[in-house]
């Protein structure tokens, strides 16, 4: 047979990031909480190698990002998906890059210093193909978006917590292409000692291959409906599962580190503007402005792929507190900037 002509699916257009989370229909920010590629140019591309240490949570992955979303046990997880990671352009996905999806996530006992890659992994939540769509599919009438309630029985703490979506439109060829990466979040609640037993980990990089089935699957003349999921059997099939099950007694913790302070006055993905010091006359006005511009550089340069817009945000309350200083300013301005989010492309999806 004749396979569809795929020469612009190297296109950047074409691709897909993880850009934001939201916690129970919350949007956390464009970026916040979320490790994301460096490089503009590239971060939409698909992971390679498989057995590389990319595949844990994409590329530039291994560093933490400064803040972690807290999260009750239980909570409605929903990641957003976009071709264009700061939103230029509304879109997901091209449409013809089908295929399946997974969650996972991995237990952190420290977000700075653990790594990402490797073992402690476990499969939370999948979806393949049936009712003759797959995956990608629905992801992309919703809009870029997929939710997942976070399983009973974690262990309240630290959490990387990793969508993955596979497109097969190569992988006759070949070249699966996998997108994913990784959400840093704090769950607060939950039983002591929860969570996946040793027979329900894997390693990242490692847990899959080019020769499985479901990565070397032909997606135009393979029969779907008889698709095999890759990676392992989704967590609460066994030790851990049984052990949670059983329960040992709810506990809270409360987070120590990571989370964004209460004082944030507007925040760029894992970037946060704090208040200006108080001043009462000129001489002080101006070293609150030299205060608030040197913040507005911080944010500036270090603006991750999902963009800058709420730099510009603050930027314009720094030259109003210009303003003050030049009338003799001796009051502090009231920051009014509102913190921009980019609009929902459609209704957060239930899970699957």
């Amino acid at each position: 047979m004749l396979f569809p002509v795929l020469g612009m699916a190297s296109m950047a257009s074409a691709h897909t990031l993880f850009t934001t989370l939201f916690i129970n229909g919350e949007n956390q920010g464009d970026g916040t909480c979320v490790r994301l590629p460096e490089d503009p140019q590239t971060a939409t591309y698909p992971i390679y190698p498989l057995q590389g240490e990319e595949m844990a949570c994409g590329y530039d992955g291994e560093e933490a990002v400064p803040y972690t979303c807290s999260s009750p046990s239980g909570a409605r997880l929903t990641f957003e998906f976009r071709t264009w990671p700061d939103y230029e352009n509304p879109g997901s996905i091209d449409d013809g890059h089908k295929g399946p999806c997974s969650v996972y996530m991995k237990k952190m006992d420290d977000m700075d210093s653990d790594s990402a890659s490797g073992p402690g992994w476990f499969k939370v939540w999948e979806d393949g193909f049936r009712d003759d769509e797959w995956c990608v599919d629905r992801l992309v009438a919703s809009g870029g978006m997929l939710s997942i309630d976070l399983p009973a029985g974690l262990e309240p703490g630290y959490y990387l917590v990793r969508p993955e979506l596979l497109a097969l439109h190569q992988a006759y060829r070949g070249d699966p292409q996998f997108y994913a990466g990784c959400a840093q979040i704090f769950v607060t609640d939950g039983p002591d000692g929860g969570g996946p037993g040793a027979d329900e980990t894997v390693s990242i990089p490692g847990y899959v291959s080019a020769q499985d089935p479901g990565l070397s699957f032909n997606l135009y003349e393979g029969d779907a409906t008889r698709y095999e999921m890759p990676g392992p059997a989704v967590y609460g099939s066994g030790a851990g599962a049984r052990a949670a099950a059983a329960g040992g007694g709810g506990v809270a913790l409360k987070q120590k580190e990571g989370a964004v302070p209460g004082d944030c006055l507007v925040k760029n993905a894992n970037w946060c503007a704090r208040p200006v010091p108080e001043y009462d006359d000129e001489d002080s006005c101006w070293d609150a402005a030299d205060d608030c511009w040197a913040q507005s550089k911080a944010c500036w340069s270090t603006s991750p792929v999902t963009g800058s817009r709420n730099c510009g945000v603050w930027a314009d309350y720094c030259a109003e507190t210009n303003d003050r200083c030049e009338s003799g300013g001796r009051e502090r301005l009231a920051f009014g900037g509102k913190e921009w989010q980019a609009p929902l492309p459609a209704a957060i999806p239930k899970p699957w």
